[in-house]
């Protein structure tokens, strides 16, 4: 059986400082430490639908991932796929100056259709 998800390992995820302060000072970025791939119903597949979800989330001090929006969609299912996955992304957070903090990302899940007998 054919895995069925977006192309994994392929996301890119962009981060800034949700409520960034005067105080000048170096952001480590949080690292996932459990990641969910999105569903690519197999009919999108056959059909050739494939793109590039966007998505606006925050990741929180304690790890989460919430506010989660589409920022560009390719098709509803996907977009609501891709939504669903990464607000179930679980983080180690992000810190400045060794205190974690919340921090907005942009991410691209990209789902390429890739031929299978079926």
């Amino acid at each position: 059986m054919p895995n069925l998800t977006s192309s994994s390992g392929s996301w890119v995820i962009r981060f800034a400082e949700l409520n960034e302060s005067p105080i000048k000072s170096e952001v480590t970025a949080p690292v996932a430490k459990l990641k969910v791939d999105p569903a690519y119903p197999a009919e999108l597949i056959r059909d050739g639908v494939e793109g590039t979800v966007t998505l606006y989330a925050v990741i929180h001090r304690d790890g989460s991932v919430g506010e989660v929006r589409v920022l560009r969609g390719v098709e509803k299912r996907l977009d609501h796929n891709a939504l669903i996955a990464l607000s179930r992304w679980i983080f180690r957070p992000g810190t400045k100056n060794g205190t974690a903090v919340d921090l907005e990302a942009v991410v691209q899940i990209p789902f390429h259709a890739r031929k299978f007998p079926f």
